[in-house]
This record gives C-alpha cells, structure tokens and sequence, in this order.
C-alpha cells in the first residue's frame, strides 16, 4: 500500500498539485498527561514534532504510531490530504479508512457499519493486537455535502430541536464510539481534523465546485488545502452514547464555526496573516506550508524498477553465457 500511496502522490503532484497549509493546536504538543513542563519551551515542543530539511524547510510531522482520526467530509478526493498527512509520519501504509461503500477501492475497515458491525470488530481486535502502526481514519458526516444531504441533515435537526450547521453536516456517532471502545485501551489519542478548501463560493456545495473532473482532468483543483489539527485523550472521552453523541455535536458545532470563519476570510482564524505565505515553509510556528510531493520522487515512486534494472546485466550476462555454451556445444556434436 505505500507504493500505491506514493505513485498517487506522484499523479497528485503532475495533475492536482497543491499545498497544505497544516495548523498544529496547541493539544498537539501537549504531553501525555496534558501538562507541560515548567522548563519546556513551547517552540522546542512544536519542533520536536517537526523534521526539516537542510533548507530549513518543513518535510515531516510526527504523529503517535496508532490513532484514530476523524475529519470533516467536504469532496470525494478528502482522503487523498489525509492519506498525504500520514505520508509527512511515514505512517501511508498503515492508513484505514472508514467510509461508505462508493469508495470502496481505497482501504476500508467498514462500510455499511449495521451490517458489518461483526466485521468491523474483528478487524479492530486483529489491529490492536499487532505492534505495527496504524491510521484508523472516520468521516462521522457519512457523505459530502448535497442539497439532498442538507436537507437531510436540516429535518434530523429540527426534529430533535438542535441547530444546523452552515457547512457541515450532523455527525454520525456510532462508528466512532465503537473504534473508540474497541481500540481504547490501545490507542491514546483522537485527532480532529477540519479541512477548508478555497474558492468555494457562497452557497455553493464544495463537491459541485471542486468535481473530479476539475482536479484531475482540468489540473483546476484546491492549491492550498488548509487542515487544522486537534487532539483528545481518547481515555478522557465520555463513554455513555448518549454523552459521548453531545461531545461530538459540540465538537462538529467548533468545526462549522471554524469554516465559517475561514469562508469569510479564507483562513483558519488561528493561522498568522503573512504577506508572503511561503513563510510558512521555514516559520516556527503552529502553522506550516508542505506541497504534496514526494520527498524522494525516483526512489518512492520507481523504487522496485531501479532495484529490477540492477539485476539485467546479470540477465543479459547469464543470457549470454548460456548462448556462449549452446554454440560450444553445439559445435563440440558436429
């Protein structure tokens, strides 16, 4: 899977290429009991988080080896940035993904989660049990946003007297609450990610603007793709459904205040306003620029085909060889 990730980063970078603009909060340098020590630096904490190149330039984020991740869903190609995400962690093989069934060629624990409940558990409990890493990744909307998904979302709103969102819609929280009570006493942190695209205009559906066709074809997709990350303590979240169904309506009424703010003003409002934005690939600071591209594009993307070129002058060679003893041979029987 991580040579399939990077030959789709690789296709990113000729086809849509664009920059995450990636804002850290500050539950992100946090240490594992929440509390910071008297005599750490905050910027030491962000960069330790942080590699750099010898340009001084951000190429790497690190993230914990397990956790779980939940995003705001805005167009079909969201996981792409994710899975890019997991790349910066060197984490991109080890990427799952809940989603609905019309995505189902990308990795995928579950898709119809009251039906593959049993599935999805049982896949849960065989990763919990290895030591290899793992990216569990849930978009709680359960689809993109459409005037038929708006209205959905509107009519479950006013029928349990609760606002709707501008520009996201009512979460649901059965599949989280269950990766949560499976992998808990596994996995320490939720990231929260809320993904902003721009040129989106007002009152438009961002999957009717940023289509397909646009990003691959027309190689007219989102250039700055702005990501603000959160963290929980998964073992400090609420555990009765009905509790944890309001933690996440609180936390998804954040997110929409958020995107509401970065419509009007075409940032998160916690990243800095620069006159040159590419500050931010060499800043010390919360917020950072990366393109999508790969770190070493002819090793990760041709890797196997350098290692297979490697071995064919010894082919040819034993080829000749052999050609070199049949003559032999063949000349010894006349």
């Amino acid at each position: 899977m991580r040579q399939w990730a990077q030959n789709l980063f690789f296709m990113m970078r000729l086809f849509a290429p664009g920059d995450l603009i990636i804002t850290l909060d500050e539950s992100c340098t946090r240490g594992e009991n929440e509390i910071d020590g008297e005599d750490d630096n905050e910027e030491d904490r962000l960069e330790r988080l942080l590699s750099r190149n010898k340009s001084g330039e951000v190429i790497g984020i690190s993230f914990p080896d397990k956790l779980i991740m939940m995003a705001n869903h805005q167009i079909l190609v969201d996981w792409i940035y994710v899975w890019f995400l997991a790349y910066l962690s060197k984490a991109h093989g080890s990427l799952k993904i809940m989603l609905k069934h019309s995505l189902s060629l990308i990795p995928i624990y579950g898709t119809r989660l009251e039906h593959d409940k049993d599935t999805v558990i049982k896949n849960l409990e065989r990763a919990k049990k290895r030591d290899n890493p793992m990216w569990l990744v849930l978009f709680p909307e359960g689809t993109v946003i459409s005037d038929d998904t708006r209205a959905r979302s509107k009519a479950f709103a006013q029928k349990f007297n609760m606002d709707d969102y501008k520009f996201a819609l009512l979460p649901r929280t059965t599949g989280l609450l269950l990766c949560k009570d499976v992998l808990g006493d596994k996995v320490q942190w939720l990231y929260d990610l809320t993904i902003g695209y721009p040129d989106i205009p007002a009152g438009e559906n961002p999957e009717d603007v940023m289509t397909m066709k646009r990003i691959f074809c027309d190689r007219n997709g989102p250039h700055k793709i702005h990501i603000h990350v959160r963290r929980y303590r998964i073992d400090t979240l609420p555990s009765d459904p009905v509790q944890f169904t309001q933690w996440l309506f609180d936390r998804w009424a954040e997110k929409d205040k958020r995107l509401i703010y970065y419509n009007q003003h075409g940032k998160f409002p916690e990243e800095p306003i620069l006159e040159d934005e590419d500050e931010l690939c060499y800043r010390r600071d919360r917020t950072i620029k990366i393109p999508i591209k790969l770190q070493h594009t002819v090793r990760e993307c041709f890797g196997y085909w350098l290692y297979f070129l490697f071995y064919v002058p010894l082919v040819l060679a034993f080829i000749k060889l052999i050609n070199i003893t049949y003559v032999a041979a063949l000349h010894h029987l006349q």
